[in-house]
């Protein structure tokens, strides 16, 4: 292994990734030295990481709104950027890594520049994807101008839009990929947990569990699942339930928004007659394993998509999926697991649940339980570990 200082930034919302990002560069290399940049992050989850980081230094808001609005506006981010400057006065990095590329870094790449010997970008898939403010997408293009690598495949989808609609010169890209925790867990605990006690950990035993979407994002487009479900719910057990997850919330903090979102399908679902359970605890991986073991079908149409792990979670865990075609997944298309339900219209939902339903599932072929081992975090991480002592 070899010794190099990376400092990566982030952003609170993206700590769940950034985290586990960390956690496993670090056990995959001990000798490196980590620097994270974030806006300012819960205790509970600087203590998750503290082990794992050299130095974390916040990007914090400071308390001015007594000052007139015009003024705040100018004023903060260059009191901010000042501020951060005095903060890295005195070092240097091998690389720097920005794990979302926020507005606030666009006036510090000179500065970061003089500070690294290599600047990264590894954006975040979809979030990127989706984003349509005119400016925001100018200034996203400013700071891919600016890097001298960006960690997606050139003939991914987001590397396809980075291209055509950031223009970012395909030169720069490097095919370096997200990996799971879970996926290296499952291989490990493979058949010691039964359907019937992955729902019951729910509460959901003896009930036919439809599981709609991974998150409550609202591209995930649970209203139109609720719809097609409710007219095909004649033909479907009477023992069923639909599944809404927020398992990505942290330390068990929903935003108000997204609760009231949640009270929203459920009160859908009761106006036509559905049952529906909502998951909003944070879990560890034995429980999200049972969670995507406990659900019958699984249904992914979101609106686009860079590559879902929790898609992958459920085919790791061989539950039926009906997944959306406009997100395309090769592991899926090339190898066709017998749980794998291509939908290619929104209008034929209810009908590829039905044969979901009736569908019979057999042994994930050896091609996907291959797929699924490379996306584990142990043969992932070598990857980019590799490259990051390459640059030094």
């Amino acid at each position: 292994m070899k010794k190099y200082s990376i400092l990566i930034v982030g952003l609170d919302c993206y700590f769940g990734h950034i985290g586990e990002f960390i956690i496993n560069l670090k056990k995959k290399n001990p000798l490196v030295e980590i620097t994270l940049l974030t806006t300012p992050i819960l205790k509970d989850r600087r203590k998750s990481i503290i082990d794992y980081v050299d130095r974390i230094v916040f990007y914090k808001p400071l308390d001015i709104k007594f000052l007139p609005r015009f003024l705040v506006q100018w004023l903060h981010p260059l009191l901010c950027n000042l501020r951060l400057r005095k903060s890295l006065k005195k070092d240097h990095f091998d690389i720097l890594d920005i794990h979302f590329p926020a507005p606030f870094i666009i006036k510090l790449l000179p500065f970061f520049r003089k500070k690294a010997d290599h600047i990264v970008i590894s954006p975040w898939g979809s979030d990127v994807m989706r984003v349509e403010d005119e400016q925001a997408r100018q200034d996203l293009s400013r700071i891919f101008a600016k890097a001298e690598y960006v960690t997606v495949g050139k003939e991914s989808r987001i590397g396809k839009v980075l291209r055509t609609e950031f223009k970012v010169n395909p030169d720069k890209m490097v095919k370096l990929e997200w990996g799971g925790e879970f996926f290296d867990f499952i291989q490990n605990m493979s058949g010691t947990v039964s359907v019937e006690e992955a729902k019951d950990r729910f509460g959901l035993k003896d009930r036919y569990v439809i599981t709609c979407g991974y998150n409550t994002s609202e591209a995930q487009q649970h209203e139109k699942i609720i719809r097609a479900v409710a007219d095909v719910k004649d033909r479907l057990p009477d023992n069923l339930t639909l599944q809404f997850l927020c398992t990505n919330v942290f330390f068990n903090k929903m935003a108000p928004e997204k609760e009231q979102y949640l009270e929203l399908l459920k009160n859908e679902c009761a106006a036509d007659g559905l049952d529906a359970v909502l998951i909003k605890e944070r879990l560890d991986l034995p429980d999200l394993l049972k969670l995507r073991m406990s659900a019958d079908i699984f249904i992914h149409i979101q609106t686009t998509d860079a590559g879902s792990r929790s898609v992958m979670e459920y085919v790791a865990c061989n539950r039926k999926v009906v997944h959306g075609t406009w997100n395309r997944y090769a592991y899926l298309e090339d190898y066709k697991p017998s749980c794998y339900f291509p939908l290619d219209s929104l209008e034929d939902l209810g009908s590829r649940i039905l044969d979901a339903y009736h569908g019979e599932v057999e042994e994930l072929p050896s091609e996907v339980k291959r797929v699924i081992h490379e996306r584990g975090w142990d043969h992932k991480m070598t990857l980019w570990n590799d490259f990051f002592e390459s640059l030094c």
